[in-house]
C-alpha cells in the first residue's frame, strides 16, 4: 500500500483594505488537509516603499512560490488579490492548477473607483493601521487599479476557474460575469448572504465551496 500524494498547496491572496489575517476563518478548517500560504500581496504590505504594478506583483509571487518549492498551486484571490491572481494565472499558467476569483475585476467601473477613493480619503489612517493596513499603500494601489484592463489576459488562463461573487455585491456583478465569460470554461457562482468581502462575511460557505472545487 502506497501513501497518496500530498494535495496541491493552496495560496490565498487578500484584497484591498485587508491583511493576510482576513483569511483566518477560511484557512483554519482547511489546515489539516493541505499546505496553505496567505502572503502579503506585493505592494500592499505597510512596509513596502514603492508602487508595484499588477504584472510585477504577479511575477514576484511566482518567484516566491518557486522559492517555497511550490511548482504548482491552487490559487485564490479576493478583490485586488483576485486581480493579481488573474494576472499570475495568465502569465505563469504552469504555476496554477486551479483558480478561484472572488469579487475580481477585468476593468474597474469608473463610478465604483471614484466612490472607493472618496471613502478611503475620508477614513482615518489610524483605523486602517489597527488592521495592519497602510492608507498610503491603499491610495497608491487604487491609482494602479484605475488603469487595469485584463481583457487580453483572460484567454491565456488554462486552469479550471471558479468565479465567485457575493449575492449582495451588486456593484461587482458585471465584473464577475465578464471574468467568467472571458476565461475559457470558467464557472460563475453566487455566494448567498455575502457582500464584497466573501472571505470575511461568509467564511464557512467559502470553505465548503473551496473543498468542493479543489478536491
Amino acid at each position: 500500500m502506497t501513501d497518496s500524494p500530498d494535495p496541491t498547496p493552496l495560496v490565498l491572496l487578500h484584497g484591498l483594505g485587508q491583511a493576510p489575517m482576513a483569511w483566518e476563518d477560511v484557512i483554519v478548517p482547511l489546515y489539516p488537509s493541505r499546505r496553505l500560504l496567505t502572503p502579503w500581496v506585493p505592494g500592499l504590505k505597510p512596509t513596502d516603499k514603492e508602487r508595484v504594478t499588477v504584472a510585477d506583483a504577479a511575477a514576484k509571487l511566482d518567484t516566491d512560490l518557486m522559492l517555497e518549492g511550490m511548482q504548482a498551486v491552487d490559487l485564490g484571490g479576493q478583490s485586488y488579490g483576485a486581480v493579481v491572481a488573474t494576472r499570475l494565472a495568465a502569465d505563469f499558467p504552469e504555476r496554477v492548477r486551479r483558480l478561484v476569483l472572488i469579487a475580481g475585476l477585468v476593468r474597474p467601473p469608473r463610478a465604483l473607483m471614484k466612490m472607493q477613493l472618496r471613502m478611503l480619503k475620508m477614513m482615518p489612517a489610524s483605523r486602517l493601521a489597527d488592521s495592519s493596513v497602510s492608507k498610503e499603500r491603499l491610495l497608491h494601489t487604487l491609482d494602479i487599479v484605475r488603469n487595469i484592463d485584463l481583457t487580453d489576459a483572460l484567454p491565456k488562463i488554462t486552469a479550471p476557474t471558479l468565479v465567485l461573487i457575493g449575492s449582495k455585491d451588486v456593484a461587482n456583478r458585471s465584473s464577475a460575469q465578464a471574468l467568467a465569460s472571458g476565461i475559457p470554461g470558467a464557472q460563475l457562482r453566487e455566494v448567498p448572504g455575502a457582500g464584497h468581502q466573501v472571505n470575511v462575511e461568509q467564511p464557512k460557505a467559502l470553505v465548503e465551496i473551496l473543498r468542493e472545487f479543489l478536491d
